[in-house]
């Protein structure tokens, strides 16, 4: 963040989906992918944007996944 890297962590997750974590600027950062195959998506190099002060009008957002919350 900030145009530094950061590094994500393997944290413990269900054998269905896989869950990292990080931590930049003093917030923690989580980034979960399911099925867990899709992880190594996060493998590649990917671009964190800080969306805080400002949301991009062409980002389209919803409820979170039943996923996450073990309802699926």
């Amino acid at each position: 963040m900030g145009g530094h890297p950061t590094p994500l962590w393997s944290v413990k997750s269900p054998t269905d989906r896989c869950a990292y974590a990080g931590e930049a600027r003093g917030m923690w950062l989580y980034a979960i992918a399911w099925p867990a195959s899709a992880g190594y998506l996060l493998a590649e190099h990917v671009v964190l944007h800080d969306i805080s002060e400002w949301l991009p009008p062409e980002l389209v957002y919803g409820a979170p996944s039943p996923y996450l919350h073990g309802r699926a």
